[in-house]
């Protein structure tokens, strides 16, 4: 059983280091890691390059096109989407890991027979969690969030999604809200879900990867995805 990180990244310049050492830093080493760069515009792409050169355990992606943090995820993950023992986790590019277990406190749930499974984690600015269980008797989209923030899932579950899931009513990838737009439809899959209460995920909410005199537009943005996502419910 492998975990595979998956870390879309724009304009993390000055949280890269801390999130690549987090990986290497894992007692664990069944994972291997994705860094992708969309489309940045300070030198992050250059930057994972010279930081990960002849690390087999990391996979560098350039894109070409913006994909926004959805897409690039998915487009990731459905590569392992036949495989029963291979685990996604993601991690965002300004974000990182936080304890040095995480790697086998998570492969420990999957092997124990969960199909989903998130952490404790803290903000940098306050330390707070608001991550905790989910009761299995109920509907996702109609429970508070509370699968926050390193969200993990077995990558077989993603074949029984289809993208429609992933897409706004215009045809377009969601751009903001991800989190909820990925999780909720896998969340629905399945009862074997299960909350670690370790923090093992540090959330940047100060985000450098967001200018600050777009943040309140990006907030309504994600707070109108995530409407929209719990409204319609899981597509088949």
């Amino acid at each position: 059983m492998k975990l595979i990180f998956i870390s879309p990244c724009y304009n993390v310049s000055s949280n890269l280091k801390t999130l690549i050492d987090s990986t290497k830093g894992q007692t664990s080493d069944q994972w291997h890691h994705f860094l992708i760069d969309d489309i940045s515009s300070d030198n992050s792409a250059d930057m994972m390059k010279e930081m990960v050169e002849n690390d087999d355990r990391y996979t560098v992606i350039i894109n070409e096109q913006k994909k926004y943090a959805l897409r690039n995820i998915i487009d990731v993950a459905r590569t392992y989407q036949d495989h029963d023992d291979i685990i996604i986790g993601v991690i965002d590019g300004d974000d990182s890991l936080c304890n040095n277990d995480t790697v086998s406190l998570t492969l420990d749930a999957y092997e124990k027979g969960s199909d989903i499974v998130w952490t404790g984690h803290r903000w940098d600015v306050n330390s707070l969690n608001i991550s905790r269980q989910m009761p299995l008797n109920v509907n996702p989209y109609q429970w508070p969030w509370c699968t926050s923030h390193f969200r993990t899932f077995r990558a077989s579950l993603l074949k029984n999604v289809i993208d429609k899931n992933f897409i706004d009513a215009n045809g377009q990838w969601f751009e903001r809200g991800y989190d909820q737009a990925l999780m909720l439809p896998l969340l629905y899959l399945t009862k074997n879900r299960r909350y670690i209460d370790e923090i093992c995920y540090l959330y940047n909410i100060d985000s450098s990867s967001i200018p600050k005199d777009k943040r309140n537009w990006h907030e309504m943005k994600q707070i109108s995805t995530i409407n929209f996502v719990r409204a319609r419910g899981f597509l088949k």
